[in-house]
């Protein structure tokens, strides 16, 4: 996080310096100082351009280093190539926070990466903290002040929002809804979405925080200061670059290498950040936070002018974890005299038959006061028509709407209706900020759906920092991987796992068929033979793995067939032995794994395993270091998991066991940074017992082709 005073200079300055600024003023013009004024900005301003004179009636200066005082904030928004000699400038005058607005620097060519390089060098020499390259700045709207130089519709909302896009930034009326104040780190040089989600979150102006993100620079940090945020109010994260095409497009928009979406997902859900899905759903989640302080539950009364919408909506309910709500006994009584015989009250309710007996207005007033005061209803969802202008339209009822709705402020109304007058009844509704419009109900039910989230999933779990002593296995560990690099041997693979206390299936090691028969007969059969070499990777393809052998005679025949296929498909193979396991049946296969995420660091991995993993795709994952808790959440959002409480006659997991082996695994890759990724595939879990089959661990960045040994 910032140092507040940096904070403060970069969003509320009592001074600003626009360095290199246009002398043009005008249409089209893209004057910062234009846009300056226009704000209403009451803090001193100094415009300098080489050529002096006024602009705006304001005196120019020729250089940074005539202003007559040391601005809180120093803008530069010259040309790229200006950029480096005005920096210097503002070292020499001594300010400490800088904007640098230009484009082309790591978004750019070479040339323009080594005067990035160059601007972060003379930052950290002369202590300056520096927002962007590429960046449209600041908005503060409680400050008036802006530092955009494009002129934009910019209405007040309690929103903070920081992007790393200037699309975002100009667009955050519609996108956003609103803005209350806004950080475009651009390039993220140096300061970045860690340094001030902190001082937003704290803000009391703002009810809700928005993240735009590409890329990510100092996972562990964002992790951290995300947690803190979200304790305080609900943070809104929009993630872009996540296809394979966006992926390329974030390489050359902001010069640096998205991760792995699914990494991010799963960092976002450890942190209780909502992540949106689209566009819409960042506005429509701020509509919601902005208008409603929190709602008691996820029980949704439903009011509608149509049966087929009241099924439309409690489709989009359920979809969303939505629960239909039961009327209480007071409500049936009441609403139920409205309708005729042949109708009756229910939730979804359609209302239109009893408004043919007692009018639209009069029956929707009553539904609307009755699920109100309804103690089974925690939400309404009001479904109507705007078929007509409002000086026609006789189904009007955005007035006993919002005069409903305002005497109930705990209780939230969203309304959605069909027809093309939909913006009126928009405006007409959120004219009090008592009631949210939507344009869908299924719009409506997934931001009531995140409302529910934040308040009651989110905001109250506890996400303290996790300490872990150090592991008694450590040393043991340090001693196997000493001087070792590429893939570890398939038996200082298994060493490692057990000096973690990660269970294998109990095997040994041989370095000939006599003591691979001892072996097998302490172990007892059935047994398992694969190859020991440094030189094959991949076992299977050359006959290095032989499954279920039943006894002596069967384990001499399949060693000699081993060492025979392997001579002739890689006859100058180094052997080492091999290892002689235990053949294990039943229980269910599990993938547990590790891989150390260039942003997140290392990254834990569980789901279902076997040799159909990448087919089912049943995997879950979180950064470490995790609690025993967190670990039980992992794995119980995998569909394998359902079926650990006994299945079809099957015995329960001890589900204890497979935590010991997730939590040691997140502790072996926290404590041993020289390890990449280790793959425990499969893992057999049964009920009395978890064991690792097959280990794979590479170590550093000699990532060498996977190893596909299984014992299925």
């Amino acid at each position: 996080m910032l140092p507040e005073s940096v904070y403060k200079k970069l969003t509320e300055p009592s001074s600003v310096a626009l360095v290199g600024v246009t002398s043009r003023t005008g249409l089209g013009s893209n004057s910062p100082l234009e846009v300056l004024l226009k704000q209403g900005y009451q803090g001193r301003i100094y415009p300098v351009n080489p050529k002096g004179g006024e602009i705006l009636g304001m005196r120019v200066y020729t250089t940074l280093l005539d202003v007559p005082e040391i601005p809180d904030l120093a803008v530069i928004c010259a040309p790229r190539d200006a950029v480096v000699e005005l920096f210097g400038h503002c070292a020499a005058k001594g300010v400490t926070v800088v904007i640098i607005i230009a484009q082309g620097f790591l978004d750019g060519d070479e040339q323009g990466k080594l005067m990035q390089q160059e601007l972060f060098e003379q930052a950290a020499k002369n202590n300056i903290r520096m927002l962007g390259p590429n960046t449209l700045g600041i908005v503060n709207n409680y400050h008036h002040f802006c530092t955009s130089f494009m002129d934009f519709v910019n209405p007040v909302k309690p929103i903070g929002i920081t992007c790393q896009t200037g699309t975002f930034f100009l667009g955050a009326s519609q996108l956003c809804t609103g803005i209350g104040i806004i950080v475009d780190t651009g390039n993220t040089t140096d300061i970045s979405v860690t340094d001030v989600i902190g001082y937003l979150a704290r803000d009391p102006r703002l009810k809700v925080i928005n993240i735009h993100m590409e890329s990510l620079r100092d996972g562990t940090r964002f992790i951290e200061a995300a947690r803190d945020a979200v304790a305080l109010k609900p943070v809104i994260i929009y993630k872009t670059g996540v296809s394979p095409a966006g992926l390329l497009a974030v390489s050359s928009h902001t010069g640096s290498l998205a991760g792995e979406d699914r990494v991010f997902d799963a960092a976002f859900k450890q942190c209780g950040l909502l992540r949106a899905v689209d566009i819409e759903e960042i506005g429509d989640l701020n509509k919601m936070f902005c208008t409603f302080s929190g709602i008691k539950g996820n029980r949704i009364g439903l009011i509608s002018i149509s049966g087929g919408a009241g099924v439309w909506a409690v489709d989009a309910c359920t979809r969303f974890g939505l629960e239909i709500a039961k009327f209480s006994q007071a409500t049936i009584e009441r609403l139920d005299r409205l309708f005729p015989k042949w109708g009756h009250c229910a939730n979804p309710m359609d209302i239109w038959p009893a408004s043919m007996f007692h009018g639209y207005h009069y029956c929707f007033r009553q539904a609307l006061e009755a699920y109100m005061e309804d103690p089974e209803i925690d939400a309404v969802i009001c479904m109507t028509g705007s078929f007509l202008a409002p000086e026609e339209d006789f189904l009007d009822i955005t007035g006993i709407i919002r005069e409903i709705a305002g005497r109930y402020p705990e209780k939230p109304v969203v309304v959605s209706s069909w027809g093309n007058y939909y913006r009126y009844y928009e405006e007409e509704l959120e004219k009090d900020n008592t009631v949210v419009y939507y344009f869908s109900v299924d719009r409506a039910a997934r931001a009531l759906a995140g409302l529910y989230k934040y308040h009651h999933l989110i905001k109250n779990k506890e996400r303290g920092p996790v300490i872990l002593p150090a592991h008694p296995g450590q040393s043991e560990a340090a001693g196997i991987l000493a001087g070792k690099t590429g893939n570890l041997s398939q038996a200082d693979a298994f060493r490692l796992m057990e000096a973690y206390g990660i269970a294998t299936a109990r095997w040994g090691q041989a370095r000939n068929l006599e003591e691979a028969s001892v072996l097998a007969a302490q172990i007892g059969y059935p047994v398992t033979m694969k190859i020991l070499s440094p030189d094959i990777v991949h076992k299977s393809d050359v006959g290095g793995v032989r499954l279920n052998i039943q006894n002596a005679r069967e384990l001499e025949k399949a060693f000699t067939a081993m060492h025979t296929e392997i001579e002739q498909k890689q006859p100058v193979a180094r052997l080492d032995g091999v290892i002689i396991q235990e053949h294990l049946t039943g229980g269910i296969e599990l993938l547990l794994g590790s891989k150390r995420d260039s942003t997140f660091g290392p990254v834990l991995a569980f789901g279902a395993g076997g040799v159909f993993t990448e087919i089912l795709d049943d995997i879950s994952l979180r950064i470490p270091p995790l609690s025993r808790e967190e670990i039980k959440t992992m794995i119980e959002e995998t569909k394998v998991s359902k079926i650990f409480a006994g299945a079809r006659g099957t015995a329960a997991l001890n589900l204890e066991l497979l935590i010991d082996c997730l939590a040691g695994l997140s502790e072996l890759m926290l404590a041993n940074p020289a390890i990449s990724e280790i793959d425990l595939n499969p893992i057999l879990a049964c009920s009395d017992r978890v064991a690792a089959l097959d280990a794979r661990v590479i170590l550093g960045n000699q990532r060498e082709p996977a190893e596909k040994d299984t014992e299925r």
